[in-house]
């Protein structure tokens, strides 16, 4: 299963309960987000839809504002109290 597989099926199964994910950015950095798992998806009218199944655009609850990230960047995902280690499951599907 993909990262991109993965945090779909956790996104799916949180129902409205956040979910954070941490994830590396491209500059290096980590950054950590809260999202709402319904308020994922294409940003309405932007005209622009992404065709690449490892974007995730998603509204950060933390600012109220979408973000998106790379589900091969992405070091960790909590959901209901359980934190899954993608970058350890990764190494595994290899």
């Amino acid at each position: 299963m993909t990262n991109a597989q993965l945090i779909s099926e956790i996104l799916s199964s949180a129902g409205s309960t956040f979910v954070s994910v941490v994830f590396e950015k491209k500059d290096g950095t980590q950054r950590k987000i809260t999202i709402n798992p319904k308020q994922y998806g294409e940003v309405k009218g932007t005209g622009v839809k992404c065709s690449d199944p490892n974007i995730f655009r998603v509204v950060d609850t933390k600012i109220g504002q979408w973000r998106s990230f790379d589900a091969r960047r992405v070091i960790s995902v909590t959901s209901k109290g359980d934190t899954v280690d993608l970058l350890s499951a990764e190494a595994s599907h290899d």
